[in-house]
């Protein structure tokens, strides 16, 4: 009864009219906008170290880690409420207008941090861009939810989303590297050069957000608001915090796997290259597993079945990160957690919109929530 109770509500909260399933162009734009996101974080990272010392007149490495450190952590931690935030928004707005509002914050307070005058403002252009940053996910995956008909249909277009995520993070930072021997000059005086990636994933940001508004449509509004459950009984459909409880262990283990690999590459003294090969690594074999896995090759409802291995094998491969003293022998970890990271992370996002009896787009921002608290 309760389960025909969670697809009743499901089905009210989709609409009374049936949808439209999404197009290759707009699925393209959603692709899109999670690719810039992602490439947005991941192509300043070589460039803090040079903003912290530039702004912070310190030339302390113990000084500038913390700081760099720091604004990572602002960056993730902003999401984690905004997330949440923006889900529920996107149910009463529309998800158009909360991507669109998400991708012009992101490139605005991209440009704000790339001329910041002062640490602390530079603080708040971080903390600012993680909380539109947190916009886009959950709303994206929301309209997909909302609009793709077929379980399976949804499940490998949370995929290519959660692909499109991994490959802005493989191709940011290179880019970023690369962006930095760009000379700007707005007329005024030349740019610093570690500003160019934060103004390039600004203007990437402002031309997602011209895809998104000219490719989604406007007019699909969620439909009438609808209740969890009954008076008294818990507010979570059954099985869904544990999905959220798997959602965070997953994301907890991948961060705590990079944290060790920047360590353990330190003690080692193996160098930058070494550790830029490690995280390339992680990126490409993530990226491989989960377009095998989301391909019509493997079948959507099997996936499940990979949920508990990938976690022991994930287990297994921290368990020896720090006994490991070869670059050959850590890439094989790499690998392998890697590869169990691919086969859980997208999972939970599209469990919990299949069982959810709210809205699609509170359920998904309360979904990103938990992934930002694990990190």
């Amino acid at each position: 009864m309760g389960e025909r109770e969670n697809w009743h509500g499901f089905a009210k909260c989709r609409s009374a009219k049936a949808r439209p399933p999404t197009s290759q162009w707009t699925l393209s734009a959603l692709l899109a906008s999670a690719f810039v996101v992602a490439l947005g974080y991941g192509i300043v990272l070589p460039v803090l170290p040079m903003m912290v010392e530039r702004l912070a007149g310190a030339t302390d490495p113990a000084f500038n880690a913390r700081q760099i450190g720091f604004l990572t952590a602002a960056y993730v931690a902003a999401s984690v409420g905004a997330a949440f935030l923006s889900g529920k928004w996107s149910c009463l707005i529309g998800r158009r207008s909360v991507l669109v509002v998400g991708l012009i914050g992101f490139a605005i307070t991209l440009a704000a941090s790339a001329l910041a005058a002062s640490l602390l403002v530079l603080y708040v252009g971080r903390i600012l861009n993680g909380g539109f940053a947190a916009a886009v996910g959950p709303t994206a995956l929301a309209f997909i939810a909302d609009t793709q008909g077929g379980d399976d249909r949804r499940t490998r277009a949370f995929g290519r989303m959660s692909m499109a995520s991994i490959a802005g993070f493989v191709v940011g930072p290179t880019l970023g590297r690369l962006a930095v021997g760009l000379k700007l000059d707005l007329g005024v005086a030349a740019v610093p050069p570690q500003t160019v990636p934060f103004l390039l994933a600004s203007g990437l940001a402002v031309a997602g957000a011209l895809g998104v508004w000219s490719l989604l449509p406007g007019n699909l509004l969620p439909g009438p608001r609808v209740e969890a459950s009954k008076p008294g009984s818990s507010m979570f459909a059954p099985g869904e915090l544990r999905l959220l409880a798997l959602a965070a262990v997953a994301a907890a283990g991948l961060g705590a796997f990079e944290v060790a690999l920047t360590l353990r590459n330190a003690e080692l003294a193996m160098g930058p290259a070494a550790l830029g090969l490690m995280f390339a690594t992680c990126s490409v074999v993530m990226f491989a597993v989960q377009g095998l896995v989301f391909s019509p090759l493997v079948n959507p409802a099997a996936a499940r079945l990979l949920v508990a291995p990938a976690l022991l094998v994930m287990a297994m491969g921290l368990a020896v990160v720090p006994i490991l003293a070869g670059l050959t022998e850590m890439l094989f970890a790499v690998s392998v957690v890697s590869a169990s990271a691919g086969v859980i992370s997208p999972l939970p996002a599209n469990w919990v919109s299949r069982i959810s009896a709210r809205r699609q787009g509170m359920e998904l921002g309360i979904e990103s929530a938990a992934v930002s608290l694990g990190r």
